[in-house]
């Protein structure tokens, strides 16, 4: 995999000393710029105060009007099965590392649009993208052919309060350009009232 460094970081120290110094850079622009979020406690895991950055398609340091819960920090954590008869249940437990005084969160955007924020998309097979539509966390996912966007709920990507699912004619991976494109065309169908589908299992 193609290292997301500049090319001139691509040696190991110069790679370390580059991401020190940009979250000593976004420490002190967050510090400047905006107001800490408490997160937390997780299980035994104390609460730690929380920077959420946003970064536009320029690469620039902006402030975000609102946060999705799928940006939300959360310690490192594991899945281990509950003993019993019923292996489909599991327990969360938080893996403790050194105490942080303050955690910064870098959340990648894409374009800027009215009631829209939208993280850039990760992923291929599927391709998928999160963020908020009107305030109300969405999520995003492209596989084989097919689109979906979910919208709201007590669990968006499960049960979510709106559903919408369509298929494509792209025969090569979707550019984020055409990800940013069927969410705004997804958004324009909720909010014109069009009904809610099931959600595909």
């Amino acid at each position: 995999m193609a290292s997301d460094l500049p090319m001139a970081y691509l040696d190991y120290a110069d790679a370390l000393n580059f991401s020190s110094q940009r979250t000593a850079d976004d420490l002190a622009w967050a510090n400047a710029n905006l107001t800490p979020v408490n997160e937390g406690p997780w299980g035994g895991v104390p609460a730690v105060r929380v920077f959420y950055i946003g970064i536009n398609t320029a690469g620039e340091r902006i402030k975000l009007s609102q946060i999705s819960s799928f940006w939300r920090y959360e310690p490192s954590s594991v899945q281990l099965a509950i003993s019993g008869d019923d292996t489909s249940r599991h327990q969360s437990y938080y893996i403790v590392g050194k105490p942080e005084a303050v955690v910064i969160v870098r959340v990648e955007l894409g374009p800027s649009m009215p009631g829209i924020l939208i993280e850039r998309p990760k992923g291929s097979q599927p391709v998928q993208s999160t963020g908020l539509i009107d305030g109300k966390d969405f999520y995003f996912r492209e596989s084989d052919g097919y689109w979906s966007l979910s919208v709201g709920g007590t669990d968006v990507v499960e049960r979510p309060d709106w559903y919408y699912e369509e298929e494509h004619d792209t025969p090569d991976e979707l550019s984020e350009e055409a990800v940013y494109s069927l969410i705004a065309k997804g958004a324009a169908l909720l909010r014109g009232g069009t009904p809610t589908m099931a959600v595909e299992q």
